[in-house]
Order: C-alpha cells, then sequence, then structure tokens
C-alpha cells in the first residue's frame, strides 16, 4: 500500500469513528437474524441516522448500538455487519450492553479496529473469558460491570492483566499501578484453565520461569 493509500484509508477510518452510530437498540431483538437490512434504525437518541453510500446502500459509520434488547449470543454478527456497514473492518464502537449474553464471543474478534466494547448489564459469569481479547490491539475501552463475572476475586486486576493495551475498564482510567499485576500471580484455578485454553501463551512462561535442575 502505497502513502497516499494509507492517508485515504486513516481518513476514512477518523470519518467512519465520528459518523453517527447505526442504532438498532430497544428493539426486544432476541437474535441477530431479525435484523435484515431493511430495518430504519432508531434517530432519536442521535438526532439522526449515518448516512449510506451511494453505490452499496450501506451505513457509512464506525460505530453499531444493539444495547437495551434481549440477545443472548452474538452469532453472525460478521455477517450482519458486511451487509449493513460499508465497511465492516472500520468497526470500533460496538455497545452490546443491557441484553442477555451469557459469553464473550469469536465473533469480536473479526471487528479489527474495535476499541470500544460495551457488554456491561449481561449476564456473563467468566471473566477468563475476557482472555481471547487479547487479540484486538486497538481494544481500549471496555465494560463488564454489571455482569455475574464482576463477584469473582481480583476481577478488575485480573482483566487488565489479560488486556495489557486497555485504558478504561468499566468507564474507570486503568493506572499504573493496576498494569503490575504478573501472571505468575493469578488465581491457581484461573492459571490452570488459561494453560489448557492458551498453551501457546502459558506453557512457554512456565517452562522460561522453571528453575535449572
Amino acid at each position: 500500500m502505497s502513502q497516499d493509500d494509507g492517508s485515504k484509508c486513516n481518513t476514512a477510518y477518523q470519518y467512519f469513528k465520528c459518523a453517527k452510530p447505526l442504532d438498532f437498540s430497544y428493539r426486544n431483538l432476541v437474535s441477530l437474524e431479525e435484523l435484515n437490512g431493511n430495518e430504519e434504525p432508531l434517530p432519536l437518541r442521535v438526532r439522526g441516522a449515518p448516512k449510506k453510500g451511494l453505490r452499496s446502500n450501506r451505513y457509512k459509520t464506525g460505530s453499531f448500538w444493539l444495547n437495551k434488547n434481549n440477545l443472548k449470543n452474538v452469532n453472525g454478527l460478521r455477517n450482519l455487519a458486511d451487509r449493513l456497514f460499508e465497511m465492516a473492518d472500520y468497526l470500533s464502537w460496538l455497545d452490546l450492553s443491557d441484553n442477555n449474553l451469557t459469553s464473550i464471543s469469536d465473533e469480536f474478534l473479526l471487528f479489527p479496529n474495535l476499541s470500544m466494547l460495551y457488554l456491561h448489564k449481561n449476564n456473563i459469569q467468566d471473566y477468563v473469558d475476557s482472555y481471547k481479547l487479547r487479540k484486538l490491539d486497538k481494544l481500549r475501552t471496555l465494560t463488564l460491570h454489571k455482569n455475574p463475572l464482576c463477584g469473582l476475586p481480583c476481577y478488575r486486576s485480573t482483566v487488565i492483566s489479560f488486556l495489557p493495551n486497555l485504558r478504561k475498564l468499566d468507564h474507570v482510567v486503568v493506572v499504573r499501578s493496576e498494569r503490575e499485576q504478573d501472571r505468575k500471580s493469578l488465581d491457581k484455578n484461573v492459571r490452570e484453565r488459561l494453560t489448557n485454553a492458551y498453551p501457546e501463551d502459558f506453557l512457554c512462561t512456565i517452562e522460561s520461569t522453571k528453575k535449572p535442575s
């Protein structure tokens, strides 16, 4: 990609990021399959809907609001975004707060520019699930408050240790002292589960800390 092409991409990304969000909140959606692309987004909260591309007839925005629904999962989220958005890869803000989600989906990993993810007020049980989000290099803001997982020991410090690029968790700025949480100090059960699920990340750490015989 030439420098000019890169500049154009950055300009487009910033435009999409600052555009009005595509708002499908308050729809009582149980499944994303209920959205077929012909529904009109909610215009009242942001005084209008995002613009559409003349050729594609898809929305030119990087923000997707699906909060205040009854979603139990986000299966098919990437396919839906490809149908609705001019550039689904430019999705930067995804709001799925106040739904019935029980886990953190791999679908989120299909959006490389996702920087803000709202998942508060759901039914997510396990903060170990958040470890997968480390693959989102641009994720800076994450909300998980008012989920059952928040009652687990060391919830905040553990999630911060999982996601070193995070700047805000639950709308509270991550400070330097919180980043000093070391993997070796993780709860034993959490560490064992992570080692089983992500051996490529944790077995190497364990081997490197073993004392030579």
